[in-house]
């Protein structure tokens, strides 16, 4: 009877060992979660204009960046009257510029000088006016 405990015993723990070790690696097969059901409601939410692709021509979104421009910088002459709407267009400057960034290349030469301008009075607004 020792013979067998003393042969079964070690296997027997090699298996366990073995079991649990491929349990805290996470070698063992894992299965594909199962998908939650979504709600029509909650997938309308879900898309914001930021995931949306922009429809704009490049001469149009150049014009709304100057625009942005001009009120900051009007904002920024103005920070003792309103400094929320100061601070909530200097938060958006960055998005800004990147949006700019990424059609930069389709501009004109003309309006690449223009945006470059547009870009440096942020700049300099950022900066503090110096």
């Amino acid at each position: 009877m020792q013979f067998i405990m003393k042969k079964i015993f070690p296997f027997l723990f090699v298996v366990i060992f073995t079991t649990v070790l491929m349990a805290c690696t996470g070698t063992k097969k894992t299965e594909a979660p199962a998908e939650a059901p979504v709600k029509s409601d909650s997938v309308a939410n879900v898309v914001t204009s930021d995931s949306v692709a922009p429809t704009k021509s490049p001469a149009d979104m150049l014009k709304d960046f100057q625009n942005y421009v001009k009120a900051y910088g009007e904002a920024y002459n103005n920070i003792a009257k309103d400094p929320q709407k100061f601070t909530d267009l200097a938060g958006q400057s960055q998005k800004w510029v990147a949006n700019m960034e990424q059609i930069k290349d389709q501009l004109t030469t003309a309006q690449q000088q223009d945006y470059q301008k547009a870009r440096d009075l942020i700049i300099k607004i950022n900066k503090g006016g110096q």
